[in-house]
């Protein structure tokens, strides 16, 4: 299969490795420069399939090129820098019939995969409430690159924790079902020269009455990631760095999952889904309505901090 890659920066070097170990021929572009094409179109007309990996600012844009082209796409999240542009998105590609995805590969991680097992077969019983957490100093994500040029720095490209870590949303959507209203404040507490917002916090209600809290931020020294999920039959716990998630019930031992830590499978795991679905003509795991809804959380997120009002979604 030829793959058309929109972007090659850091995730379009990634996704550049593993299409090409699951043997795949990449044809691609940079819209900085760079690529073997000249043009996201031209890119697009050489190849059966599309990933997008460009600034977030212009994933829009490249996923509008790809379905027009009636090419499956997969981008890289955010879906769109705005919810209405990621719902905009998602009807022309279910109206024209292409396969469309966003590449939320923390739904391919074995903790957050196992949490969802569980609640699939009734052992948390009712969910009440969840919280999920993520922190990492932005300087050290990208070694070797100039942080403050990044598109997580700059509002323009689409940058800031909430947009950037919209993993947690995501997968709390996936667990969790629609949400219904939220509640939150951002700021900026560190000193990294942005002009975008390196905390979050926020309450989220959810259609089915549960309640999560959700914190992120840019600044923490050293890596922080995890989640719990209580519910009136038990609790699932896993924290970032303890390789294990953990099911606690009443009257029984804890049940523990061994699981890795390395992100790297769940890259190639979303990938993989992918180029089945491309095959096969299914949606994939985080479909681009997925994808949708996840902006939309974070768009009402951002909006709540904005106003100081608790949003509610439609």
């Amino acid at each position: 299969m030829r793959v058309a890659l929109v972007g090659l920066g850091s995730a379009g070097r990634r996704h550049t490795e593993l299409l090409a170990e699951l043997g795949c021929q990449v044809v691609g572009f940079d819209p900085a420069g760079g690529g073997r094409a000249d043009s996201a179109e031209e890119a697009m007309a050489a190849a059966d399939a599309v990933v997008v990996a460009s600034p977030s600012a212009l994933h829009a844009e490249h996923v509008r090129a790809a379905v027009a082209a009636r090419r499956p796409v997969l981008v890289e999240k955010p879906a769109a820098a705005s919810a209405s542009a990621a719902q905009a998105l998602a009807r022309a590609a279910e109206e024209a019939g292409v396969v469309a995805g966003v590449a939320m590969n923390w739904r391919f991680h074995p903790a957050i995969t196992a949490i969802g097992e569980w609640l699939g077969q009734g052992r948390l019983g009712r969910v009440a409430l969840a919280r999920a957490s993520f922190g990492f100093d932005l300087r050290q994500w990208r070694p070797g690159t100039d942080h403050r040029r990044s598109y997580s720095a700059r509002a323009a490209l689409g940058g800031g924790i909430v947009l950037d870590a919209i993993h947690e949303l995501d997968y709390l959507l996936w667990l969790l079902g629609p949400a219904a209203s939220v509640s939150a404040e951002t700021g900026r507490v560190a000193e990294l020269e942005t002009d975008v917002e390196d905390i979050a916090v926020a309450s989220i209600r959810f259609a089915s009455g549960a309640l999560a809290a959700v914190d992120l931020n840019f600044f923490e020294p050293a890596y922080r990631r995890g989640c719990v999920v209580a519910g009136t039959e038990g609790v699932a716990r896993w924290e970032w760095g303890t390789g294990r998630v953990v099911l606690s019930r009443a009257g029984a031992d804890d049940e523990v999952s061994e699981v890795a830590e390395d992100p790297r499978p769940t890259y190639r795991a979303e990938l993989r889904d992918f180029l089945e679905c491309v095959g096969t003509g299914r949606a994939p795991r985080a479909s681009l309505a997925d994808g949708a809804a996840a902006v939309a959380l974070a768009e009402s997120l951002k909006e709540s901090a904005r106003t100081g009002r608790r949003v509610t979604l439609d």
